[in-house]
Order: structure tokens, then sequence, then C-alpha cells
């Protein structure tokens, strides 16, 4: 029965040692392919945050565009109602305009 257990040291170390030498480069690759999928999506996720900005700011822009043309509209409207005002209070002045 001694005699088992010392031949089994050198055959657990044998296999041990045939472990590392097998799965060593098979782990060291599948941990660059873990490591570049975590930073692909940590960049993804800075992506996500980039565009968000972005969205954020082209609705802002939009918000702005939109009350700008409503300023415009009003101020259009006004100038309109004046004009034509200004021109029926003074006959004369509208028709040397038209013709």
């Amino acid at each position: 029965m001694e005699e088992f257990f010392i031949a089994l040291v050198p055959i657990t170390l044998f296999l041990t040692v045939g472990g590392v030498l097998v799965l060593r480069p098979l782990t060291k690759r599948l941990g660059a392919l873990m490591e570049a999928s975590a930073k692909s999506k940590g960049s993804n996720a800075e992506e996500q945050m980039q565009m968000e900005h972005l969205r954020l700011m082209i609705e802002t822009q939009n918000l702005k565009l939109e009350q700008l043309e409503q300023k415009l509209s009003f101020t259009e409207a006004v100038l309109e109602s004046r004009t034509s005002a200004f021109l029926s209070a003074r006959p004369g002045v509208a028709q040397r305009d038209l013709s």
C-alpha cells in the first residue's frame, strides 16, 4: 500500500504540471477576452452617456428654435397690424406705394 502512495506523488506532480502547461494559455486568452469585453461594455456605456448628452442638447436647441419661431411670428403679426393700421390711417400713402 505504501508503494502505491509513493507512486501516486510523481503521478500527481506530473498531472499538475501538465494541467498548468495546458490550461495556462487557455486561461490567459480567456482573461484577455473577458478584459476586452469589459472594456467594450465600458466604452459602450460611455458612448451611451455621450449620446444621451447630445440628445438633450438637441432637444434644448429644438425648444429654443421653437421659441424663436413663436417670437418671430408674433413680431411679424405685430408689424403687419401696425403697417396695415398705418396705411389705413393714411389712404394717400397706400395708393402711392401701390402704383
